[in-house]
């Protein structure tokens, strides 16, 4: 009975070491990457549509029948070139009529001004009243002011017999014309055709308002002057994916924030020698800042988030995973760039996130060194 009650004790203090040693989990190992600073250029990318820096609707300033149409719709057409001509006949006549009233009003008032000049000299003898002095004034004067209205009406002839020639304001190219010779047109028939400049070409976008704040965080402790927002590069990528050639400069931010959209104006200058681009042709447009900027980047696999926001799972210097909440950036291929919560050098889990909470100790496995060659947007350091 003895050994019995022995060999039960033993039995149960086997059971208890071996219930110890299943208890003790192993070490977890994780994979981790390091948090790396490196210089880069932010890029971002815009719905933007394309538009004529002048757009020009050419109309009739005077009536009367188009006479003809100098030009062929969808050309290109030089300023000053001639674009349509009107019947000048009825403007000629009415010139002439004004020449004519003129020469009339300069005969009148070299009477009136002999008339008057004799009256100064008869006055004093009392061959004249005052009152006919006085009637004599009148007249120089009224012929004065004839030969005035005269010169009006023979400039006026002469602007609406200019009218009948209607020019290109600019160059551009022109649109399809809406009227004919033969036509009657006028200043109420509307437009007769438009004209567009080509070169340069104007592209319209809309930055977010957290775009805009996130762009001031980037120059904070700098100059953030439309002097620097404009060193910004502008490419276009078309409907086709493919890159437009010429690289732009932005020109224009609006002065606000549209409080309906959230969203603040921009606009940017593109070459456009050889008319590839067209008014009203929907681009990306995508910005670069040619100034480089110093980040912080990790992984994007790092990232976790929850009702706290975004974070990750840090490994500290005595292996034990702590939380840190981050605020992050633009993403650049498989990194993203990070604004707060880490520093450069600390080692962030990015395999093993399932396995591991905050507290626990772990067993670490380096990725290798990410370089800038790796990050899109990134400088690589000489």
């Amino acid at each position: 009975m003895r050994l019995r009650i022995l060999a039960l004790a033993a039995a149960l203090l086997l059971v208890a070491g071996c219930s110890e040693e299943v208890a003790t989990p192993p070490v977890v190992q994780v994979v981790v990457s390091d948090v790396i600073a490196r210089p880069y250029q932010p890029k971002s990318t815009y719905v933007g549509r394309l538009q004529a820096r002048d757009d020009v609707a050419i109309q009739a300033k005077v009536t009367g029948y188009l006479a003809s149409r100098e030009f062929r719709e969808g050309e290109f057409v030089e300023a000053g070139e001639v674009l349509y001509t009107i019947d000048d006949s009825e403007y000629v006549a009415a010139l002439a009529r004004a020449k004519a009233q003129l020469a009339s009003a300069t005969a009148a008032q070299a009477n009136a001004e002999r008339n008057h000049r004799r009256g100064k000299e008869l006055l004093p003898k009392g061959a004249i009243s005052q009152a006919e002095m006085d009637d004599l004034l009148a007249a120089k004067l009224d012929a004065d002011a004839q030969i005035e209205s005269g010169r009006a009406q023979v400039t006026s002839a002469e602007v609406n017999l200019s009218y009948t020639v209607i020019k290109a304001p600019i160059s551009g190219r022109i649109g399809r014309s809406s009227a004919s010779p033969g036509d009657l047109v006028g200043p109420n028939t509307g437009n007769l055709t438009t004209l567009v400049s080509i070169d340069p070409i104007e592209a319209l976008f809309q930055i977010s308002e957290a775009t805009y704040v996130s762009t001031v965080g980037e120059h904070m402790g700098g100059d953030l002057t439309p002097e620097s927002l404009r060193s910004i590069r502008v490419t276009l990528e078309l409907a086709d994916n493919m890159v437009y050639p010429e690289t732009g400069r932005i020109d224009y931010f609006s002065n606000r924030i549209d409080t309906t959209t959230g969203t603040m104006e921009a606009r940017a200058e593109i070459p456009n020698p050889s008319a590839i681009l067209v008014p009203g042709q929907y681009v990306r447009v995508i910005l670069q800042d040619t100034n480089p900027l110093r980040g912080l980047f990790m992984p994007q696999a790092a990232i976790q988030a929850d009702q706290q926001g975004p974070f990750v799972l840090v490994v500290n210097d005595s292996g034990v995973v702590e939380r840190r909440n981050v605020g992050l950036g633009d993403r650049f291929g498989q990194h993203i760039l990070v604004r707060r919560g880490v520093e450069e050098g600390e080692s962030v889990i990015v395999r093993g996130l399932q396995q591991v909470r905050p507290g626990m100790p772990v067993e670490v496995k380096v990725l290798p060194e990410t370089g800038a060659g790796d990050i899109p947007g990134a400088i690589v350091e000489s």
